[in-house]
């Protein structure tokens, strides 16, 4: 029998990386995993996979048939390690939703996203590039959400609400229907978050304000 699924290889071999291969061997029917682009040439001696890595995202000479994923946890090194990829060999990257998620039909995701078991997408919900939202994380009604963000577990994003990019969002959130969240912004585990957040700040707590480590 013919394989006609489409060869896949995923940027980065860290827990997300590993965890992006799970969702595809269990579940996607659409890729066959080649291996990991990964810098780390040791990274997965104490973790072994079915595949391995099989080059350095910024050296790596794609194929004409390949596609590639980009699962880092941290929108930055995100953007960094796909950047010869994206920019100098202009690669397609996939969107890969898990078939467990509940997208609606009139969402938009555009390309690069990742989208795992659990989610809840609404209508009328516009994503960006290269943005992941993770297990068991809510998104309702017309709310944005810029490009390479991270929304991790379990958050819930209300109706309305406007996220900008390279945003990442941390476990157990809860980003309200008037809420506001600048470019580059953070925000901290089981924070509520009100209001506007400007961009580059990191925030914390219920309701959610600025805070720093120093």
């Amino acid at each position: 029998m013919q394989d006609n699924r489409r060869t896949l290889l995923i940027v980065g071999a860290g827990g997300f990386g590993r965890e992006v291969l799970g969702y595809i061997e269990d579940d996607n029917p659409l890729f066959r995993v080649k291996g990991f682009l990964d810098g780390r040439s040791h990274v997965l001696d104490a973790t072994p996979r079915s595949v391995g890595i099989v080059g350095d995202p910024l050296t790596y000479q794609p194929q004409s048939d390949e596609v590639f994923m980009a699962a880092l946890g941290d929108p930055q090194m995100r953007f960094k390690f796909t950047a010869v990829l994206r920019d100098v060999h202009n690669v397609d990257f996939a969107t890969v939703v898990h078939p467990r998620a509940n997208i609606s039909r009139h969402a938009r995701l555009r390309h690069g996203c990742i989208i795992a078991p659990q989610v809840g997408i609404s209508v009328d919900v516009q994503i960006g590039e290269f943005t992941c939202i993770q297990e068991y994380t809510v998104v309702g009604h017309d709310a944005q959400i810029g490009n390479w963000c991270q929304i991790n577990s379990h958050c819930t994003i209300a109706g309305g609400a406007r996220i900008g990019n390279f945003v990442t969002i941390h476990p157990n959130s809860v980003v309200t229907s008037r809420a506001a969240i600048g470019d580059g912004a953070v925000v901290a585990p089981g924070s509520v978050v009100i209001g506007r957040i400007p961009a580059g700040v990191t925030v914390l707590g219920n309701p959610a304000r600025r805070f720093s480590f120093r």
